[in-house]
């Protein structure tokens, strides 16, 4: 008896190793809330690399989100890898909080490497991305 071969569970583009069903899609769905800003980073980064832009403007403080990501026509990069390299601790009741990662692309003018450390903030019980950070800014 042959067994019938399953379609493995794609990757997540996170880079956690996981599959997207059981990393970020549930936050993409809207079945779940990202429950920290590195999670929220994480499939924000997802969302770009899967050309979800409902979700990155979704997920964007109202004070600082752009009208459109990208312009008509305009071209996009094709997101190649994540590596998060510093996650600061929420405390109990925090309502900001801070991720660094860099993350490599490939665009139309080559490789292009991203380096942020990006301010979280929550707002109605839910982790949005507010900005970039300067390197030395303390917030």
């Amino acid at each position: 008896m042959k067994r019938k071969k399953t379609a493995p569970a794609s990757t997540c583009p996170c880079g956690s190793g996981r599959s997207l069903d059981e990393c970020c899609g549930p936050f993409l769905s809207g079945a779940a809330a990202a429950p920290t800003p590195e999670a929220l980073m994480r499939s924000r980064y997802t969302a770009y690399a899967l050309g979800n832009d409902t979700y990155v403007l979704a997920t964007w403080d109202e004070a600082t989100r752009p009208s459109v990501l990208f312009e008509e026509g305009e071209a996009r990069p094709k997101w190649i890898s994540l590596k998060v390299t510093d996650a600061k601790p929420v405390a109990d009741g925090a309502d900001t909080g801070e991720v660094t990662f860099t993350a490599v692309a490939r665009t139309s003018q080559g490789a292009m490497r991203l380096t942020e450390r990006s301010l979280f903030r929550k707002t109605k019980g839910c982790w949005v991305y507010v900005r970039a950070l300067e390197p030395d800014e303390a917030v």
